[in-house]
């Protein structure tokens, strides 16, 4: 099989190898060409820098199989307690190569989904292998292990063979065995993912995988609470489990699981690795080399004890972190992070441009961390490149935020013209009503004034007729003035007289005026 053929005869490799492996002499560097794990740390790294890559991959391996070991040992006791151990979805073996450093390989049996991987480990490091399934009711073992780890597979799996894996893993147990697994918690979600009310979430978005498929394996965050209860029901209330925030990597939850009842588990005190960085690698006027970073340890009240400095495996210079760094406060949210700048001088005869340095830290449990490894020449443009991609970074934050700012008051002018096209548009329609209303107003206006016009016409003939009438009254009023003089002066005549005593001489008698 095909392996990485930068790890072959490289002094990087042998220096860090040398320095995390407790036998290096036994150690087995080799890593398949196909290895995703360290193909995914190379496309990680700003300048797929091979050798950063592989350094990085080893120390990953070594602080798992470090985390482990402390769960082990409360547990058990020790690795030496262990008869058989399955490494679960292992990969091609990053943590695997230190594992049998600490139980002998025919005690290790490994398993995968991908058949090369475990062919690999089972010709390099000559351990046992089980080649996995997707369905964990097609497993091929019903063999009893004393401790199983599956790391980074619980945080890959959808809910509908995450319960079920969760079962067939605990199930393969020994009476008093240990299952150790890791789940991405909840805290470390990304804020446009939402929880669901299960306590479980499934992602296809990203995955650590090139090949397998992403809706079999995504990415997978969980609540604590779902995690307990799912082991109240696989074990019928009958395991006992304790957890480990960000026991793996400071990056996932760290479980372990047992069929025993016992309370060891609250006797661990466990500790985590230092983390640092390298800032600048320089030469000074004086021919001296000028190093700078910083070191945080993570664990409560706790503090980087040493900083040490190896030169070609020589340990040279040891410093301790006394320079304040806000920056890490905040971007670690732990106050333990002030004092965690660093700084020293090596002597110009004591290191040469083609030496090899490696700089660690290491933490009051004698847990170490390596900061950085590389020739010295290459650390100096590396950190010089480092620099610049920093300055870089600043000038386009720096420009982010004014393009940031440019786009908020654009996007504010936006708002408030898009506000006065509303108010225009509200404007335009008001008058719109406005001159609907005044076209309604001039009608009505129009059909008054004709009604006017008629009313003014009707008038005038009414006054017309008015006065004819009064002309006729006042010639009706003449006629009747006159005839009533008329009666006067006729009843004031002797006839009219005698007329008037005929008509009352008849009413006497008896007759009436007409007969």
């Amino acid at each position: 099989m095909e392996t990485n053929r930068f790890v072959k005869n490289n002094p990087i490799v042998q220096t860090v190898t040398q320095h995390l492996a407790h036998s290096p002499q036994t150690f087995q560097p080799e890593i398949a060409a196909e290895d995703e794990m360290y193909l995914y740390q190379l496309d990680e790294s700003e300048d797929r820098n091979s050798d950063r890559a592989l350094v990085y991959y080893y120390l990953l391996g070594r602080s798992i199989i470090d985390s482990i070991r402390q769960i082990i040992n409360a547990h058990f006791g020790s690795f030496a307690q262990v008869s058989s151990f399955l490494d679960f979805a292992c990969g091609y073996g990053r943590s695997t190569r230190f594992l049998i450093q600490e139980i002998p390989p025919e005690n290790v049996w490994v398993s995968d989904i991908y058949a090369n991987a475990v062919k690999f480990q089972m010709e390099i490091f000559g351990v046992n292998g089980i080649i996995s399934t997707r369905e964990p009711e097609d497993y091929p073992s019903d063999q009893k292990f004393d401790c199983i780890y599956a790391g980074s597979f619980f945080s890959h799996m959808p809910q509908r063979t995450f319960t079920r894996w969760m079962q067939r893993l605990y199930d393969l147990l020994t009476p008093e065995g240990l299952l150790i697994f890791s789940v991405l918690d909840e805290a470390i979600m990304p804020s446009h993912v939402q929880m669901l009310p299960s306590g479980i979430v499934f992602s296809t978005e990203s995955s650590e995988s090139q090949y397998l498929d992403r809706n079999e394996y995504g990415t997978t965050y969980v609540t604590a609470t779902y995690i307990h209860e799912l082991i109240e029901q696989v074990s019928q209330n009958k395991a006992t489990i304790y957890r480990v925030k960000k026991g793996l990597s400071n990056y996932q939850d760290l479980y372990a699981v047992t069929p025993k009842k016992h309370d060891k588990f609250t006797e661990l005190n466990f500790s985590y690795h230092p983390l640092g960085y390298l800032d600048a690698c320089q030469i000074q006027p004086n021919g001296n080399l000028y190093l700078e970073g910083w070191a945080v340890d993570l664990n409560p009240g706790s503090q980087v004890k040493t900083i040490q400095m190896l030169v070609n495996n020589q340990l040279i210079k040891q410093c301790q972190p006394t320079i304040k760094r806000p920056d890490l406060v905040e971007h670690f949210n732990q106050e333990e992070a002030l004092n965690s700048g660093w700084c020293c001088e090596i002597n110009s005869h004591q290191i040469s441009p083609e030496d090899i340095l490696l700089i660690r830290a290491v933490n009051p449990a004698g847990l170490e961390w390596i900061i950085e490894t590389g020739f010295v020449k290459s650390l100096i443009s590396q950190t010089q490149w480092q620099t610049h991609l920093i300055s870089w970074r600043t000038q386009l934050q720096h420009l982010q935020v004014q393009f940031n700012q440019s786009q908020k008051q654009l996007n504010l002018t936006q708002n408030q013209l898009e506000q006065s096209e509303a108010k225009l548009a509200e404007t335009d329609g008001q008058l719109g009503k406005t001159q609907a209303q005044l076209l309604q107003t001039e009608a009505k206006l129009d059909f008054v004034q004709a009604q006017l016009r008629q009313c003014e016409a009707k008038l005038s003939q009414t006054e017309t007729e008015l006065g004819q009438c009064q002309w006729q009254l006042e010639s009706k009023q003449t006629l009747l003035e006159q005839a009533q003089n008329r009666i006067q002066a006729m009843e004031s005549s002797k006839f009219w007289k005698l007329r008037a005593k005929w008509f009352k001489l008849r009413r006497a008698i008896g007759l009436s005026d007409n007969e």
